[in-house]
């Protein structure tokens, strides 16, 4: 389409200035047989040099060549030689049709540019009535990438409409089609069904493919079906001879089901609450598949016995295993010389360990990545400056220098760090320390004792930092933020991970956490995902909505539903699945990373934030 556009104008340009015939029927020297020549070549440098050097020999036509000379010079990808070229070209508006021209190769740049507001400017200036038949193509293709640039998805399907109607063979209507089609399937999918219902009658066909295609790609039975019943509403439509059938093909690609799935969590000991929300949850993925189903085996695997039973599943016909919960499990997997069958591991090695088999994936709800989130996340609110607070243990350490690695990379700085022991009595030291408020009382102290004489002193904060990181429980945060307002720090942003909200609404315990800004996932946050038909069954059997272990039910969902989608997230690295506990990619680590949702404490509750 690129090429056609830069032709089109080439050509149109040519009308201006043809070979004429002298009086005896000689015909003339052609003056642009050369530069024609290289056109063709694909030396198109050699040829904008060529119409420049035209331009100068013939002044009447000056403008012409030099325009001819941009429009090479863009096909070169030396778009800053045809910016020079045509901000030294004068054209007069009463020249109209070298005017259009010009303004349509200056917004061809400003695209190229990355400004397509001033390319729409550019175009703007002259109306469609007033565009030659030979240059709608350039117009409405123009239009159409820089609305789309500008995130103007409705606008920019619609200039794709209106450009098939100057297109002549079935090669140039195919690759508008496929244009038209790209925009659809990049447009974010929350604004697929409202366009849908909004859009022109002659887009809506179009949104309703793409929201069809978004519910069912991973479904190829339900896609076909869908698509079908589409074809029946819509016949002759231009989707339909190549993309839909396109689209049926990809997403029997994306699927690769197994026929025998080994479920290996530790079902007894310390960790058997939290191995059967997982198990809970697989499970009723499983059971609300409307696909072939695979089989379900499963097996009581912990540290001690891992590579026992995880070889005891491969020799009893398991092609797919999810599992095991345990570090500890997981370490000893990815130490066996030979993995036969692939592995979902349902959690994280340490940040620092190293994997070493491309059959193992690591999928776990891991405290640091979040931290490193909520990192990203303050600093693309603006902050700089932080101060950070974590619990004395372990789980703290690794939470708050998971935060401080990740600040520093981002470029911020880290002002602060006060440690407090969880379940404490008091808090009220630790958040001193932080805010410098003892450094205030020391040094009134200090006065009085120099000058002794009374003073009445108030503590200050200090003013440096932008916002507060936390590392804390629920009933560790309780306390905290208490004693943050106290010390008159209540206009200072606090940030935080998942951990310091338990799941449960519970409004009166948590007001205190009112203006803590969280990350949490979808099954948590968002209303669509809390009234899903699968909430709603594990809330009827299990009372989910009331558990410590939300969000272990939703790891469990994930994990199913992530099997047949490992293979193209492992391969089309700017993909993702949508969650109930995130975003769901694959990193070239093969491990997965969750993108979480932003929610803020208000009145005592989650709320969802944009």
């Amino acid at each position: 389409m690129r090429i056609l556009i830069i032709l089109l104008i080439s050509l149109s340009l040519l009308t201006a200035c043809g070979p004429t015939k002298e009086s005896n029927q000689q015909v003339q020297v052609d003056p642009e047989e050369n530069v024609r020549s290289l056109m063709q070549s694909g030396d198109f440098s050699a040829a904008a040099l060529e119409y420049i050097n035209l331009g100068e020999k013939d002044k009447k036509k000056t403008a012409i060549y030099r325009l001819k000379a941009t429009a090479a010079y863009i096909e070169a990808e030396d778009y800053s030689e045809a910016q020079k070229t045509l901000s030294t070209t004068t054209v007069l508006k009463s020249d109209s049709l070298q005017y259009i021209r010009m303004k349509i190769l200056g917004a061809r740049l400003q695209l190229e540019f990355s400004q397509p507001v001033q390319a729409l400017a550019l175009l703007d200036e002259v109306t469609e009535a007033e565009i030659p038949q030979n240059l709608k193509v350039s117009y409405h293709d123009i239009r159409a990438k820089a609305y789309l640039a500008h995130g103007d998805y409705l606008k920019a399907v619609s200039e794709r409409i209106q450009l098939s109607n100057y297109l002549d063979t079935p090669v140039q209507k195919e690759s508008n089609n496929r244009a038209l089609w790209a925009i659809l399937e990049s447009m974010p999918e929350s604004d697929i069904d409202d366009l849908r219902i909004n859009a022109p009658e002659e887009l809506r066909s179009w949104f309703e493919l793409a929201s069809l295609y978004r519910t069912y790609r991973y479904q190829p039975v339900r896609l076909s079906s869908a698509i079908d019943g589409w074809v029946q509403r819509n016949p002759g439509h231009p989707a339909y001879s190549s993309i839909a059938p396109e689209l049926i093909a990809e997403s029997k690609q994306f699927v690769n089901r197994p026929q025998k799935i080994g479920l290996l969590l530790p079902l007894s000991g310390k960790y058997e609450k939290s191995s059967t929300a997982i198990r809970d949850g697989f499970i009723a993925a499983w059971y609300m598949d409307n696909q072939d189903n695979s089989e379900i085996e499963i097996y009581d695997a912990n540290a001690m016995n891992i590579v026992d039973v995880y070889q005891q599943a491969v020799t009893e016909g398991v092609d797919y295993v999810v599992g095991p919960l345990e570090k500890e499990a997981i370490n000893q997997l990815v130490n066996l010389s030979d993995l036969p069958v692939q592995i979902l591991a349902l959690n994280r090695q340490d940040l620092n360990t190293e994997q070493t088999s491309n059959k193992l994936i690591q999928f776990g709800l891991s405290p640091e990545d979040e931290a490193m989130q909520v990192a990203e996340t303050a600093m693309s609110d603006g902050h700089r400056l932080a101060l950070v607070m974590s619990p004395d243990n372990p789980w703290g350490e690794r939470v708050a220098e998971a935060f401080m690695t990740r600040w520093v990379e981002l470029g911020g700085a880290v002002l602060e760090r006060s440690i407090f022991e969880s379940n404490s009595k008091d808090y009220g030291l630790t958040v001193k320390s932080l805010l410098n408020i003892d450094s205030s009382e020391t040094r009134a102290r200090n006065l009085r004792n120099k000058l002794n004489i009374k003073i009445n002193s108030v503590e200050r904060r200090r003013e440096d930092a932008d916002f507060i990181f936390t590392a804390a429980v629920p009933n560790d945060a309780r306390q905290l933020f208490p004693q943050i307002r106290f010390y008159r720090a209540a206009d200072l942003p606090v940030y935080a991970t998942s951990h310091i909200f338990s799941g449960i609404i519970d409004e009166t315990r948590d007001n205190d956490l009112n203006g803590v800004i969280f990350l949490d996932m979808p099954w948590i946050l968002e209303t669509s995902h809390q009234l899903s038909m699968i909430q709603d069954a594990l809330n009827r059997n299990w009372s989910q909505e009331k558990s410590q272990y939300r969000r272990l039910y939703a790891l469990g969902i994930d994990a199913y539903h992530l099997i047949p989608q490992i293979g193209r997230l492992s391969v089309e690295k700017n993909t993702f699945l949508s969650g109930e506990t995130g975003d769901l990619s694959i990193t070239p680590e093969n491990i997965v990373k969750r993108k979480l949702r932003r929610a803020q404490f208000v009145e005592g509750k989650p709320v969802l934030l944009n």
